[in-house]
């Protein structure tokens, strides 16, 4: 077994598209198209992998469809952290034996809406008996209770949300691969469309297709 702090991550790709649309791939196309990229970047072939991690798609089916046989999978899902829930995993696993190469893929058909699985939950789940009767639709209708009663406790202005937005849109600016580069203000963000109270539009994730390994 590796000693602790030997474990790298020798390849990442990344697909993305200026009109934030792929079309003419499934969403276990995308998770597959990155983790072809990844892995001519780093020289490796499905035979060197041995684990397997994704949200939003079975790791098995994504091991399958691209000829891995796992011993080890991770379809840990808990929204836009699970990525990286998924590399401190893989490090447990490979310092602990049970891989020694984890691929971790992530693809979302969020515009395309090609091969994605509806917003919904078994009726028996613990989110259909006491979320999804309330009628969610993502996560600015998921968030809205937990960030008020944040800015209730923490004396969070509806200004200072408006500026995290501002912020995240000065990065993008610095991003080729980004689909909005224009500068915002509070002003801008706070005069939006509500979506969902405290949320407004300016304020919510765009929704696009896209792929990372």
């Amino acid at each position: 077994m590796p000693k602790p702090g030997s474990v790298a991550i020798v390849g990442a790709a990344e697909l993305v598209s200026p009109e934030g649309r792929f079309p003419e791939l499934s969403q276990l196309g995308l998770h597959a198209k990155a983790a072809i990229m990844a892995m001519k970047e780093a020289g490796l072939k499905p035979s060197d992998i041995d684990g397997v991690a994704c949200a939003g798609a079975s790791p098995t089916e994504v091991a399958f469809y691209l000829g891995i046989t796992p011993t080890y999978v991770d379809g840990t899902a808990v929204g836009g952290c699970s990525f990286m829930i998924h590399v401190r995993h893989a490090v447990a696993a490979i310092e602990s034996g049970l891989a020694k190469t984890v691929l971790i893929t992530h693809g979302e058909s969020g515009r395309s809406g090609i091969g994605r699985g509806g917003f919904g939950f078994a009726r028996q789940s613990l989110n259909a008996q006491f979320e999804g009767w309330t009628g969610p639709m993502g996560p600015p209708t998921m968030f809205t209770v937990p960030v008020l009663r944040y800015m209730k406790t923490y004396g969070v202005t509806e200004e200072h949300l408006a500026m995290v937005a501002v912020v995240q849109r000065e990065y993008a600016a610095r991003n080729p691969n980004a689909m909005m580069k224009d500068p915002i203000t509070i002003e801008d963000v706070l005069n939006s469309r509500m979506i969902a109270y405290p949320f407004r539009l300016l304020m919510c994730c765009l929704v696009t297709d896209g792929v990372a390994r």
